[in-house]
């Protein structure tokens, strides 16, 4: 039976419909590549120097936690971190393509994101700052080691030992809590100490293990809600930037692609680049189309002036602390940064007021009472 129905379909003669004519496809390992280098380059266009630093390492770091197990000699030399579908992972790089692009076309809300994640604010900076606020796991001389080898009998009221916030971070949050809220999008903190209940719905003690995670949820989250201080030289960079003290080097100038032709690099292009790659597009209409949205309810993307990169720096300064220690106090001081420079309001009067605009009212301001 198996060898009658192969002897039929190979007697079968196929005629093709149409002109169908071959179509160029792109596997997942040259689209790979392909979004690499597009991501690479977009990342050496951004306004800000830091920015292209940090945003080229975070590209090229998580392609490479993505990259398949090394072997020599039956030894792994790079073992692969994530394990996440490569579909996936392609759908979100080409996300992050479509980010940088409109980051560097001048849209303002993916220009501020690129900068926050540069300077801590949000993302994986901000919890590598945030971690140094901690105290260390492992101790770090005799008393640290005392404290832990301590049984929680010798403990006067018998409870398990709770994270607590280290000077730092416990400076940082009684200054954070001063500051306006409208500072820190999203981040606000309440209070600097847990208020856990002494009992329960019921009206009984509360139990331990209910305190114990109590406490841990409110570490944690006055941790993800606290602004990381920035170190001291980054800090003053950015303050000058926001300031204008340190004049802005200006756009970065397009590369141009280097082909031999205009026919030899369309072709290349046609036959490399997969149709679903995004591509950059020049007028306001094209993005407002590509992106979903009505040209005339759209808003056109910015130039980056001087004047729209100082007014962005300064809304990440705004954000930024900076801790340092007083030794005359004897405990850390926490600075804020502030707004960029103003023009201040000054009133002039005119040099020959008519004197009866004061009739009537004293050197204090006050009205004269007439006597009838």
């Amino acid at each position: 039976m198996r060898l009658r129905s192969i002897r039929y379909f190979s007697s079968l003669k196929l005629k093709p419909q149409g002109n169908l004519q071959p179509t160029t496809t792109i596997n997942d390992h040259q689209e790979t590549i392909l979004l690499y280098r597009a991501l690479l380059r977009q990342c050496t266009y951004l306004p800000d120097s830091a920015a292209r630093k940090y945003m080229w390492l975070h590209v090229r770091e998580r392609f490479c936690a993505y990259q398949p197990n090394v072997r020599k000699h039956g030894q792994i030399l790079r073992q692969r971190i994530k394990r996440k579908e490569p579909a996936q992972a392609l759908k979100y790089a080409r996300k992050a393509l479509k980010y940088l692009q409109r980051s560097n076309d001048g849209h303002l809300p993916n220009l501020q994101g690129i900068l926050n994640r540069t300077y801590g604010r949000v993302g994986k900076r901000s919890r590598q700052l945030i971690a140094r606020l901690q105290p260390p796991e492992t101790p770090v001389d005799n008393a640290a080691v005392a404290e832990l080898s301590k049984p929680i009998s010798q403990d006067p009221q018998g409870r398990k030992k709770v994270p607590q916030l280290s000077d730092e971070a416990l400076a940082l949050a009684k200054s954070q809590i001063r500051q306006d809220s409208s500072r820190f999008s999203g981040r606000l903190l309440k209070r600097i100490q847990p208020k856990v209940p002494a009992v329960n719905g019921w009206g009984r003690p509360f139990p331990e293990r209910r305190r114990v995670n109590f406490i841990k949820k409110w570490y944690a989250t006055t941790l993800a809600r606290l602004m990381p201080p920035l170190p001291a030289p980054e800090w003053e960079r950015l303050q000058g930037l926001s300031t204008g003290s340190i004049p802005w080097d200006g756009p970065v100038p397009r590369r141009k692609l280097g082909t031999t032709s205009a026919e030899e690099s369309r072709d290349s292009f046609d036959r490399l680049a997969p149709s679903h790659l995004p591509h950059r597009l020049t007028s306001s209409t094209e993005r407002a189309v590509d992106y979903g949205r009505h040209p005339e309810t759209r808003t056109n993307p910015h130039e980056l002036t001087p004047r729209l990169m100082r007014g962005m720096w300064s809304k990440v300064f705004l954000a930024c602390p900076r801790l340092d220690w007083s030794l005359e106090r004897k405990q850390w001081l926490v600075t804020w940064g502030h707004g960029g420079k103003k023009a201040a309001l000054v009133l002039r009067p005119h040099k020959a007021l008519p004197s009866e605009l004061f009739d009537g009212i004293d050197d204090h301001g006050r009205i004269v009472p007439s006597h009838v």
